[in-house]
């Protein structure tokens, strides 16, 4: 299968490169190589050789309509990382990550791709910290399967269970 990995020369997107690859799949990596996340620019030398890199932002329809071509998934990476420190921050963020976002999803529908894996990361789904009614905020542990299989998502508190 040919697999467009948007952010591919990030931390995970790297490693899902690698996976991939090993995998027997054709890799094509879209990043912008955004020097908050690499400083140094060298990121994109360090993927698996099979891999092609295409250098581009996923904001841009022309970029990421050219970087699907011939593909027949999406691994969806591409994300502005970390946590803002205040909300002169959003529109940063929702410029990179939703409207990026848009883009890839309205470019599938143009150019072919049908299978799509979206990844989130603690910016999309928090920290880990719940606030109980009786306890307060707490830490609970990692979420248990059956609780996602069962459409449960909030963590019970490690307490009291609620």
């Amino acid at each position: 299968m040919k697999i467009l990995l948007t952010g591919g020369a990030g931390f995970i997107g790297s490693a899902v490169a690698r996976r991939l690859v090993a995998a027997g799949h054709e890799v094509r990596v879209l990043d912008a190589l955004l020097p908050a996340v690499h400083p140094d620019r060298g990121a994109a030398d360090a993927l698996p050789a099979e891999v092609e890199f295409v250098h581009g932002d996923v904001r841009d329809p022309q970029t990421v309509e050219r970087a699907l071509r011939g593909t027949d998934a999406v691994c969806h990476q591409a994300a502005m990382v970390g946590l803002g420190l205040d909300l002169a921050d959003a529109p940063d963020y929702v410029g990179c990550n939703d409207l990026g976002t848009s883009v890839l999803l309205a470019a599938m529908a143009r150019t072919g791709p049908r299978h799509l894996v979206l990844a989130g990361s603690m910016v999309v789904y928090g920290e880990g910290r719940y606030d109980c009614a009786e306890h307060g905020r707490v830490a609970p542990g990692p979420r248990r399967a059956a609780d996602l299989d069962a459409g449960r998502f909030e963590p019970p508190c490690p307490h009291c269970g609620t």
